[in-house]
């Protein structure tokens, strides 16, 4: 995440995590010393999916607030690099980390990569999401289309390959261990067999349907932009003004644009556009494939995950092929064109 949430709301909403094991001194030195910041308080905050990282709540000796985001693991630069760039370039809605003394927008506490953000208290998620805040992200990322890639300092950034092969890849591995522990493995695992036997034909038609779809799209030019790759609204955090913010750019890269018309309150505010339904499409799928295949992957590949902890990503890996999102590729799909099958 690339902000705070109002630690209420999110309690309620999210399962219990557990805090990383980087010892609170270190992080205190490095806040001391990279940033010149020197906390009074350092909270966890048990929220987000993602395993390898956490988010604190830290507290000035001077009372201000501020959110501390630690990742372990591979570090993805322009998760950094591009939000900075869009709010340096006016669009203060686009919430972007801290710089360092040193003008760096990250820093390293030993195999750990520190980032500081603004702490803003407010709400995140569905359930108070209006009709004018969904007006209000599209005129945002009307904004952040239409701002010019810079001729110099983006190498990093992700591009659209259309390349669905990791994906294959992943499928089949998990399907292999899937076949090798029938009739065996712990509860979560048996759990997630059952799941998986359950939507294996959904999940390999969805492979199918995203392989052709690229295959289409990759003989075809389009624009690129600057994209948040998982703008939902748990990552859209409304304040007690009603103020938008688009947080936790985690996941930024340049695809090709896929805008739409559809009457709906989010293109409202982003004004009138062609829609390409294949492009559409493949996202959407994209985005069910990503969901699922980490859930499954989190209960038969985190050996460092709690058996409780692998148990929450059985229904996660259900509501991918049952929930919204399964939903809104669907109804995507069915506006593909005739001369274009997709299964």
């Amino acid at each position: 995440m690339a902000s705070a949430f109002d630690q209420r709301n999110v309690l309620i909403a999210k399962p219990m995590r557990e805090e990383l094991t980087i010892a609170r001194e270190q992080l205190r030195a490095c806040l001391q010393q990279e940033y010149g910041l020197v906390p009074a308080a350092i909270d966890f905050l048990p929220i987000g999916r993602d395993l390898n990282a956490g988010v604190y709540r830290i507290v000035s000796e001077r009372g201000t607030p501020y959110l501390l985001k630690v990742k372990a693991g591979a570090f993805y630069a322009a998760s950094c690099i591009v939000p900075r760039y869009l709010s340096d370039h006016g669009i203060g809605p686009v919430v972007a980390a801290l710089r360092t003394r040193t003008q760096g927008l990250w820093a390293r506490a030993g195999e750990w990569t520190v980032l500081v953000y603004p702490y803003l208290d407010g709400e995140t998620g569905w359930a108070a999401m209006t009709e004018e805040h969904w007006k209000t992200t599209g005129t945002i990322f009307k904004r952040v289309h239409e701002v010019a890639l810079p001729t110099a300092g983006f190498e990093g950034v992700r591009r659209e390959t259309f390349d669905p092969s990791g994906y294959a890849r992943s499928i089949e591995n998990i399907e292999t261990h899937v076949a090798a522990s029938e009739g065996g493995g712990r509860t979560p695992e048996r759990a997630l067999r059952g799941a998986w036997t359950k939507h294996r034909p959904t999940i390999f038609a969805l492979l199918t349907s995203l392989e052709k779809l690229a295959g289409v799209l990759r003989s075809q030019m389009r624009p690129h932009v600057i994209c948040h790759a998982d703008l939902h609204p748990g990552n859209l955090l409304r304040d007690r003004a009603d103020h938008v913010f688009i947080v936790d750019w985690d996941d930024v890269m340049l695809p090709a644009h896929a805008s739409s018309q559809d009457g709906s309150p989010f293109f409202q505010g982003y004004g009138e556009t062609q829609i390409d339904w294949p492009l559409l499409t493949y996202y959407r799928y994209e985005r069910v494939m990503q969901d699922l295949i980490e859930d499954a992957q989190q209960v038969i590949s985190r050996d460092d995950l709690s058996e409780e902890a692998k148990a929450e990503a059985v229904p996660r890996f259900r509501a991918s092929l049952e929930g919204r999102n399964f939903i809104a590729a669907q109804v995507a799909a069915a506006h593909i064109p005739e001369d274009l099958t997709v299964n």
